[in-house]
């Protein structure tokens, strides 16, 4: 119960509560010896430190993690599931993207194998459609397309598993990308449903996600005066929930800003 309060509170946005659930949940199961929970519980506290921006303890939860993971199903030694798109969510903000590459292939792999839900098989093709864009902006080449049809299939499994609290990330995702191939429409129109969904349900990290977006978008169109409005309510939200993950968005936003007539 620790946890799901910890995962709701990070949703919501409030990191406080979210970090102190979680480490709430970390003690209960190391007390309990179940080491499944401790296994679980661990990540569940470095996806909230990790929206912090206390990046290292949440890398170093994750490794731990894993190490857990290894014991328990030497056969799958790597993080899977929700727990593994996590892990590759935070390797992704470091520029990791050959690692997720390799990762998130190997975790669809099993998951398709073992006939896991929905939402993994779903997340598996987020993390390699958003590890196959930042690739294409770094190095050019297929990536863009790739990127496209993972995202395709991550968007319509997450819908299919009607988690609505995943939604937004699959076309967010989207939306950067149509944005890069400078295909506004379609980016405006993933970015608009992304924001429905989240000011609906209360999501108030990804409505931050979305005003960040939002600001790129409005960039790229020519519109300073509209990203400057969406970049300070976004610099309002992240501030006020302590969403630092965001922090050096924020900071390239604002640079693009200063140097835009």
């Amino acid at each position: 119960q620790a946890s799901n309060l910890s995962e709701l509170y990070l949703t919501m946005g409030d990191l406080p509560q979210a970090i102190q659930h979680a480490r709430q949940s970390v003690e209960l199961a190391d007390r309990s010896g179940d080491e499944v929970q401790q296994m679980g519980k661990r990540t569940t506290l470095a996806d909230a430190l990790h929206h912090g921006g206390r990046v290292s303890e949440a890398e170093a939860l994750f490794r731990e993690a894993e190490e857990m993971q290894k014991q328990d199903e030497p056969q799958y030694p790597l993080l899977y599931s929700l727990r593994g798109f996590q892990y590759c969510d935070l390797l992704l903000g470091q520029g990791k993207y050959k690692e997720v590459l390799d990762r998130a292939s190997q975790t669809l792999e099993w998951s398709k194998a073992l006939g896991l839900s929905l939402l993994t098989i779903a997340l598996d093709h987020l993390s390699l459609g958003r590890a196959y864009l930042l690739q294409a902006t770094q190095e050019g080449g297929a990536g863009y397309a790739q990127s496209a049809a993972h995202l395709d299939q991550a968007v319509a499994g997450l819908r299919q598993a009607g988690t609505q609290h995943h939604i937004p990330r699959g076309l967010l995702a989207r939306a950067e990308l149509h944005r890069l191939r400078r295909d506004f429409n379609r980016a405006r129109r993933d970015l608009d449903e992304a924001m429905l969904i989240a000011t609906r349900g209360g999501m108030r990290l990804h409505q931050a996600d979305c005003h960040l977006e939002s600001a790129r978008l409005h960039l790229a169109l020519g519109d300073k005066a509209k990203a400057l409005q969406s970049f300070t309510t976004a610099r309002a939200m992240i501030a006020e929930m302590g969403y630092h993950r965001r922090d050096p968005d924020l900071a390239a936003l604002e640079q693009q800003l200063a140097s835009t007539p």
